[in-house]
C-alpha cells in the first residue's frame, strides 16, 4: 500500500492524513476526502479518481468506524495514564503551576513495587521513589518567557535545574562531544540512593532531589528557584569590562556684570577651581595648558575680584573638605572690603580660619577664628553719638562656634527640606561682646509633575539675632531691603537715632517670612512668587519703641543657564506696617544670587 493521502481543510490550512486507497478489481483508487466543521474533522462522501478504467465504488463505512474506535483508545488510555490519575486527585487544588513562565513538564513516580523500565526516556518513565512529580523547566531571560529546549531532535533535555536561555550553542556542542550520550546529572541535583539500596531511575527525567524521596508531601514547585538570575542557581557570567575613566571639568573662569537694590552695580571675575592640589606644581608649561597642575585632590579654592559702584571685594578663599581624608575640613580665607553706605564709609581687611566637622550627610559644625582691621570715615552730618564713637581703626578678633542642618535640595532655589543654623561668638579687641544668631527655614514641597517638575512649594523662614550694648555701630543689626524686609530701601527699616534721626541700627532682630513659589512656564524658566515679610529691630531686646514691619508682596524669578544655578529675582512689595522714618521702595531685585 501507498502512503496515506492529504487533502486541505478549508479552515485550518493544514492537511489531514487519510485512509489508503482502496483499489478494486479494476485496479480504480477510491480516496477518502474530509469535511472540516467548528467541531473536528467529519468524514465525505467519496470521490473516485479520475481514470480511463472502469471504476467500483467501496463502502467508507468500515473505514470511519476504524478511525473512530482508534481515538477512543487513545483518549481512554490518556486518562488511565498515571498523570491524569495524578491530576485528577486534587494535587493541584491548593498548590496550581502558574501559568506563565517557566515551561514545567511533570512524571509522577510509582511506587517502590511499582515496574518500570529504569533507561526509559518517556515523559511517564517510572522512578520508584514516591509520588511526588519531577519538575523541569528552562527559563531564559528574554524578558522572562520560557522556551522549550533546543537539543537535538529525538532528544531529552539533561535534568539539571534551571538553565539560562542562550546556551543552546553549548548544550549542542556537549551533545555532539559526547557522542549523542546526555551528560549525566551533577551537583546539588544529582540522583540520590534511595533508601532500602533500590536503583535510582537513570532516564533523562530522573528524580533531582534529595529531599523529595524524605518528603514526598512536597509541593509541585517547592523545588524551583526564584525567577531570575540568582548566583545561587546560575553560573556566574565573567563579561571583560574595560573602563575608561576621564576627569569632568572642574575649574571655571567667570566674567559677569551684576547689579541689585542693595549694592548698586558691580563687576565680577571669579577664577574657581573644585578639584584643586596644593602640592601638584606644574612640571612645565604642557601642565598648564592642559590644565593638570594644581588639581586632583578635591580641594576647593576660589579668587574673586568684584569692584563696584558701592560696593568692593576681594578675596581668596581655600578649604579642604576632608582632612587627612577624615570628617573634619579645613577652611582658610582672606578679604579685602569697601563699602560706601549712606551715613559713613567702611573698610574692612582681614581673614578666616574655620576647622569643621561632618557629624552626617546634613549636620555639620564648626569653631571658626575671624580678625580684621575696621576702618570708618567719611562720616554723615550731623553724626550720631555711636557712629562719631566708632570713626577711625578698629581691631577685631572673633571666636565663633556654629552648628547646622541642612537638607535642602538647593542653596539658591530650594523646593524641599529645611535649614536650622545656630551660631555664637565672642569678639575681643577694641570692643568686647557677645554675640548670636538663629536661622530657621522650612521648605513644603506641595506638588509637581511627574517628572519632577513643576514643583509648587511653600517656605517659611525666621531669624533671630541679639548682640550686646557694647557693640560698635558697623557689628548692629539693619533690617530692610531684599535680604531681610522687601519693600523697603536697603537699611531703610532700622532703628534710627533720636537726636539726629540718622540710621545706627539695633542690638536684637527678630524676621520672619512666607513665600508661596509656583511654575509659570513648563520648562520652569519662570516661575512666580508670592510672599509676605516681616521683622524689626530694637535698640535691645528689652526695648520695643519700634513697630513691627508687615509687608506682602509679589515677585518674578527667572533661570537663565548660562548665568547658572542663581535665578534672576524681581520682587514687588507694598508695607502694611512701617515706622515714620522707613524709607520705602516697592521694587527691589537681585541678579546672581538670592536671600
Amino acid at each position: 500500500m501507498r502512503g496515506l493521502h492529504t487533502r486541505r481543510l478549508t479552515g485550518g490550512g493544514q492537511r489531514v492524513p487519510l485512509a489508503p486507497p482502496v483499489r478494486t478489481a479494476g485496479r480504480v483508487p477510491l480516496a477518502l476526502p474530509v469535511r472540516s466543521s467548528r467541531f473536528g474533522v467529519a468524514l465525505a462522501e467519496p470521490v473516485a479518481h479520475a481514470s480511463a478504467e472502469p471504476v467500483a465504488h467501496a463502502s467508507a463505512e468500515p473505514v470511519a468506524r476504524v478511525l473512530l474506535l482508534f481515538a477512543l483508545t487513545v483518549a481512554w488510555t490518556g486518562c488511565q495514564s498515571p498523570a491524569w490519575q495524578f491530576a485528577e486527585n486534587g494535587v493541584f487544588s491548593e498548590r496550581t503551576a502558574p501559568m506563565a513562565s517557566p515551561r514545567v513538564a511533570l512524571r509522577p513516580r510509582g511506587d517502590e513495587g511499582d515496574s518500570g523500565d529504569e533507561g526509559d526516556s518517556s515523559l511517564f518513565a517510572s522512578a520508584k521513589i514516591g509520588t511526588v512529580p519531577v519538575v523541569r523547566a528552562q527559563y531564559t531571560a528574554e524578558g522572562g518567557r520560557s522556551v522549550p529546549s533546543l537539543l537535538p531532535a529525538g532528544t531529552q533535555p539533561v535534568a539539571s535545574g534551571f538553565s539560562v536561555g542562550g546556551d543552546r550553542a553549548a548544550a549542542r556542542e556537549s551533545y555532539d562531544s559526547s557522542g549523542g550520550q546526555l551528560a549525566p546529572v551533577s551537583g546539588p541535583y544529582a540522583q540520590q540512593p534511595l533508601a532500602g539500596g533500590a536503583a535510582p531511575a537513570t532516564g533523562p527525567w530522573a528524580p533531582v532531589h534529595p529531599r523529595d524521596a524524605e518528603n514526598p508531601a512536597h509541593g509541585v514547585l517547592d523545588d524551583l528557584p526564584p525567577i531570575g538570575n540568582d548566583p545561587i542557581w546560575d553560573p556566574a557570567r565573567f563579561i571583560p569590562l574595560r573602563p575608561q575613566l576621564a576627569g569632568t571639568q572642574t575649574g571655571r573662569l567667570m566674567f559677569g556684570v551684576g547689579v541689585n537694590s542693595d549694592m548698586g552695580m558691580y563687576g565680577s571675575v571669579v577664577i574657581d577651581e573644585q578639584n584643586f592640589n596644593w602640592t601638584k606644581f606644574p612640571r612645565g608649561w604642557e601642565d598648564i595648558r592642559n590644565a593638570t597642575a594644581w588639581r586632583g585632590d578635591g580641594q576647593r579654592f576660589r579668587v574673586e575680584a568684584m569692584p563696584g559702584t558701592e560696593i568692593q571685594r576681594y578675596m581668596i578663599n581655600f578649604q579642604q573638605p576632608y582632612l587627612f581624608y577624615s570628617d573634619v575640613s579645613l577652611g582658610l580665607s582672606g578679604h579685602y572690603y569697601t563699602r560706601i553706605y549712606r551715613e559713613w564709609s567702611e573698610e574692612r581687611l582681614g581673614g578666616q580660619i574655620a576647622i569643621g566637622y561632618h557629624f552626617n550627610h546634613a549636620l555639620t559644625g564648626s569653631i571658626a577664628y575671624r580678625g580684621m582691621k575696621v576702618t570708618l570715615y567719611d562720616p554723615i552730618e550731623p553724626t550720631p553719638f555711636d557712629l562719631e564713637e566708632a570713626l577711625g581703626d578698629s581691631a577685631l578678633h572673633g571666636f565663633e562656634a556654629r552648628l547646622a542642618h541642612d537638607t535642602r535640595d538647593s542653596q539658591f532655589l530650594a523646593t524641599e527640606g529645611h535649614l536650622i543654623e545656630m551660631s555664637v561668638e565672642q569678639v575681643i579687641g577694641t570692643y568686647v561682646y557677645p554675640r548670636a544668631e538663629v536661622d530657621v527655614r522650612k521648605y513644603f514641597l506641595l506638588r509637581q509633575r511627574p517628572d519632577g517638575s513643576g514643583r509648587h512649594v511653600l517656605a517659611v523662614n525666621g531669624r533671630m539675632g541679639f548682640t550686646d550694648s557694647e557693640t560698635p555701630i558697623y557689628e548692629h543689626f539693619f533690617p530692610g531691603g531684599f535680604s531681610t524686609i522687601r519693600g523697603f530701601d536697603f537699611r531703610g527699616a532700622a532703628p534710627r537715632d533720636p537726636a539726629t534721626g540718622v540710621v545706627v541700627g539695633g542690638h536684637f532682630q527678630l524676621l520672619a517670612s512666607a513665600e508661596y513659589l509656583f511654575p509659570i512656564t513648563a520648562d520652569d524658566m519662570l516661575r512666580g512668587v508670592i510672599f509676605c515679610d516681616t521683622g524689626t529691630a530694637q535698640p535691645s531686646i528689652d526695648d520695643w519703641r519700634d513697630k513691627y514691619r508687615v509687608s506682602p508682596g509679589f515677585g518674578l524669578r527667572i533661570v537663565i543657564p548660562a548665568m547658572g544655578p542663581a535665578p534672576i529675582a524681581l520682587d514687588f512689595a507694598f508695607p502694611a506696617a512701617h515706622n515714620p522714618g522707613d524709607r520705602i521702595e516697592n521694587f527691589s531685585f537681585f541678579v546672581g544670587f538670592l536671600r
